[in-house]
């Protein structure tokens, strides 16, 4: 986040929202799971269900959300969809989280 001399309350407030919002999908413990396993690089639904011992439903269901949310991108090849953080402060994020708590 940007300091907070240079922005207007107006900005620190949205700012503010898009943190918690970031946050919240982190709080889950298999939420947060999957972003750690997609900040090594992109991976299809089963390659995730298999690092994470999650089904395909659930796996699907919350990629779904984090889609929906801009935290994750997906690209198609052929029948099979791989994911990926598509956001470089989430993907910094998770480095910090990585490194204090990994």
């Amino acid at each position: 986040m940007p300091q907070s001399s240079t922005m207007s309350i107006d900005d620190m407030s949205h700012q503010c929202e898009q943190v918690a919002k970031v946050l919240k999908v982190l709080a889950h413990p298999k939420r947060l799971l999957l972003l750690c396993h997609l900040v090594e690089g992109e991976k299809s639904v089963s390659q995730l269900e298999a690092l994470t011992e999650l089904s395909q439903s659930q796996v699907s269901q919350f990629l779904r959300n984090m889609l929906l949310q801009g935290l994750v991108s997906v690209r198609s090849q052929g029948s099979f969809k791989y994911y990926s953080v598509s956001n470089r402060e989430l993907e910094q994020l998770l480095q910090a989280l990585h490194q204090v708590y990994c």
